[in-house]
């Protein structure tokens, strides 16, 4: 099965409030588009909302991202609202949704992609680190709602 990638048209972005919806369940019509103008709406930084479609014209991912300086990784890519609609680990939309994010990280010349994953939504296990850290600022009232994924990249000069 054959994918488009392309960045959001705002006109379109109704179409894609199911798939924000698994992770953010109850995001309004309005906050959606409030979140999507955020993105789309502004010049003076790289972003964007990128969208994966089929051929049939249906919406199967989406993730959002920002440029950014890190103190670990000097440019980095990060990335947020990562969902993908593979059906049964058949339809390759995420490998071809992090193979387009790795090569734009690279074009923009960042040194990593940092990217954040819902805890509700992921299938990594949650660690010792994990645990660890919500144990300890749960009295204070922080939850670990998410993991942050980085890999680095190779710039070639």
């Amino acid at each position: 099965m054959q994918f488009a990638i392309n960045s959001l048209d705002q006109n379109n972005c109704l179409q894609l409030l199911p798939l924000i919806q698994t992770l953010k369940q109850d995001i309004t019509t309005d906050e959606w588009q409030d979140y999507v103008h955020s993105f789309t709406g502004r010049d003076s930084r790289e972003c964007g909302i990128i969208t994966v479609k089929n051929t049939a014209g249906y919406y199967l991912g989406i993730l959002c991202y920002k440029v950014v300086e890190d103190v670990s990784h000097q440019m980095v890519m990060d990335v947020t609202n990562y969902v993908t609609a593979d059906f049964l680990g058949r339809n390759n939309i995420s490998r071809t949704l992090l193979d387009w994010l790795e090569g734009q990280a690279i074009s923009r010349m960042c040194q990593a992609i940092h990217l954040t994953i819902d805890i509700q939504h992921t299938i990594i296990p949650e660690s010792g680190y994990t645990k660890s850290i919500s144990n300890q600022l749960a009295d204070k009232g922080y939850v670990c709602d998410a993991i942050r994924l980085c890999k680095q990249l190779k710039i070639k000069n």
